[in-house]
């Protein structure tokens, strides 16, 4: 190169398609999040409602995937089977204060019942996934147009974003169990700022270093890629936008998370000032998780010729067309958090 030549970034041309689904992408998201916004804030029912029609959507879009058409019981048994993987701790706590019949449980007494008295972890039922997945291949058995591909992309798919939407729902609660159950904060009221405000506030930076690669990623990759990452599966994602949706990811999820420490007010107690070195690595793997779990996903829509989930939002596609790097990204924060949690002790 001539050292006396100018070096310049040429960003891309944008088209009017390309500039249409652009506003159309940005006027979905705005309308999303000034819907979801309130029940998040909110939490409780709120937003353990919003995280079940999520789920139910979602399963709804798998099994449409591979355009088949499927009995109404495989419907049935795949939402049974999810709402048991993503809800069992919530169901087992509510049942247990409700009878007070299960063993090694602390009942609570209903009236002082919570959402978040039994979030501590993430919890893996051993017993729904065998019993989901014996109604999956007894269906291969009995159903000629059900095969065993069918039973283990269903099982495996709804186990997945299931335990994503548990990962979700223990991400938006854990700050409650952690204040009222392990440091014994008497609870004043039902309606309060921590609950209905700051306990949201770990979820939302996980919403953020998600989100914030996924912008990063298609606006750097919309005006400058280049490089294709792997057009086999996502053909428009380039090394640009992957690179550029890290960088900005990892530098607004971590000043969100430190700021709330520097304030004295840490997302979590283990996410303070004295413990900056755990959210710069949630801030720097929440990125590349994203975006492995958007491939994933990528991956099975060109394995079944789609070239989305679903249509229920205009620009974005399906539930989890719009969630599926979240899934990710929340499954990898709840382990991390947990495994924080088992050191700390």
């Amino acid at each position: 190169m001539n050292n006396n030549q100018d070096f310049h970034i040429q960003p891309n041309h944008i088209s009017e398609d390309t500039k249409a689904s652009m506003k159309t992408r940005i006027i979905t998201a705005i309308v999303a999040a000034l819907i979801v916004a309130p029940l998040l804030f909110f939490g409780d029912f709120g937003f353990l409602s919003l995280a079940m029609f999520g789920l139910v959507v979602g399963i709804i879009e798998i099994i449409k995937c591979p355009g088949k058409k499927y009995s109404i019981w495989l419907y049935i048994i795949s939402i049974v089977l999810g709402g048991a993987v993503a809800f069992w701790p919530i169901f087992v706590s509510l049942f247990n204060s409700l009878t007070g019949i299960l063993p090694n449980l602390e009942q609570i007494p209903i009236e002082n019942w919570r959402i978040f008295s039994q979030l501590s972890t993430l919890v893996v039922p051993v017993s729904a996934f065998i019993i989901g997945a014996l109604a999956l291949f007894i269906t291969v058995v009995f159903d000629p147009g059900f095969d065993v591909r069918d039973a283990c992309y269903i099982f495996t798919m709804v186990v997945l974003v299931s335990i994503g939407i548990q990962s979700i729902v223990l991400l938006r609660f854990f700050p409650s169990y952690e204040r009222y159950i392990t440091q014994g904060v008497e609870i004043t009221s039902y309606f309060n700022w921590f609950d209905n405000f700051e306990s949201s506030m770990l979820i939302i930076y996980v919403v953020i270093g998600t989100f914030m690669s996924d912008i990063g990623a298609y606006f750097v990759g919309v005006f400058f890629g280049k490089h294709k990452m792997n057009p086999r599966i996502s053909p428009k994602k380039t090394w640009e936008g992957f690179f550029g949706g890290i960088i900005l990811s990892s530098i607004v999820s971590f000043a969100f998370a430190f700021i709330f420490a520097l304030c004295g007010r840490p997302l979590l107690s283990f996410l303070d000032v004295s413990h900056w070195y755990i959210i710069l690595i949630l801030s720097l793997t929440i990125p590349p998780i994203s975006v492995l779990g958007d491939f994933v996903f990528s991956s099975i829509k060109r394995y079944y010729g789609k070239k989305d989930f679903g249509n229920i939002m205009p620009g974005h596609g399906g539930i989890l067309d719009r969630i599926d790097s979240l899934i990710f990204s929340m499954i990898l924060s709840a382990l991390i958090i947990s495994l924080c949690i088992f050191w700390m002790k």
